[in-house]
């Protein structure tokens, strides 16, 4: 597993993988899935929704809320 962080100008965010979607996400394929959710301190419990190299290199990811951010940088840690 790894801990994948995002920078995207107010705050950053995180999300965990597993090995093989990470080597998917590097090797460049479109992946998408929903992250692990986390309570936020206005909406409570709420759910984050991942795209990955929708055009190469992007990170984006958007609440149930409706709110959507894109990250300016990303960096790995080891999660395991």
């Amino acid at each position: 597993m790894v801990k994948l962080t995002v920078s995207y100008g107010y705050d950053i965010h995180s999300i965990e993988l597993d090995d093989a979607t990470y080597a998917a996400i590097k090797s460049g394929q479109k992946v998408a899935l929903d992250g692990q959710g986390f309570v936020h301190e206005e909406e409570g419990k709420v759910l984050d929704h991942w795209v990955f190299n929708n055009t190469p290199g992007d990170i984006y990811f958007w609440l149930d809320s409706g709110a959507e951010f894109r990250a300016r940088d990303s960096w790995i840690e080891d999660a395991s």
